[in-house]
């Protein structure tokens, strides 16, 4: 623990370059250093912030589009905006840096910049039992997590194929969905698992 700073991993230099030292056996020799970067608030602080924060927050990669990046801790999901093309990939643990905004209602870090990359498994999706409360979801609780929906039906699709899905009250949209309309028609029934996105209203992502 060091006040004020976050522990990113022990490296087997001075310099804190390289791999990051992850196992140690019986034979392993030498001296670790710790490796300490400015401190990364959880999701729940970045969404707590005034907008304009300048700020870090670390996550795991759970789908990305573009620029356009969802990653998730333990308390909760966000939206990242890159100002490159990310050199990470889904499932990786990133931190980066940036802005907290709202963008299309919702919270958002954008201009962001990385700062670090590890491995990490993917978060376990919340399962719903139908849309209302993802659809009603005025807080952002879920927004930017995954989640899993069974037993929606198909009812259209747009010109780009996102798919449209009701569970006969409530209906949500996909986007950037591998969906083949020739393999699920309009009337099949699906479970999604997807990320709980939002733009303008709710809607699954990936």
């Amino acid at each position: 623990y060091k006040e004020g700073y976050t522990f990113a991993g022990w490296c087997d230099n001075a310099d804190l370059t390289g791999a990051k030292v992850k196992v140690l056996t019986p034979e392993t020799t030498g001296t670790l250093y710790a490796k300490w970067i400015d401190y990364v608030a959880t999701v729940a602080e970045v969404k707590a912030m005034e907008d304009n924060t300048e700020t870090q927050v670390s996550g795991v990669v759970t789908f990305i589009n573009g620029k356009n990046v969802y990653v998730q801790d333990a308390t909760g999901g966000m939206l990242l905006y890159m100002k490159e093309n990310p050199t990470f990939a889904v499932s990786q643990k990133v931190i980066v840096k940036g802005t907290k905004v709202l963008y299309g209602g919702a919270p958002e870090v954008k201009g962001c910049v990385e700062v670090d990359i590890d491995d990490a498994t993917m978060p376990a999706p919340i399962k719903f039992e139908g849309l209302a409360e993802l659809i009603n979801d005025s807080t952002f609780k879920y927004f930017g997590q995954l989640v899993t929906v069974p037993g929606l039906t198909i009812t259209e699709y747009d010109t780009y194929n996102n798919p449209t899905m009701s569970d006969g009250t409530n209906a949500a949209k996909g986007y950037k969905m591998v969906l083949d309309p020739a393999a699920y028609p309009v009337g099949t029934k699906v479970t999604i698992t997807a990320v709980a996105a939002w733009f303008n209203g709710f809607q699954f992502v990936g």
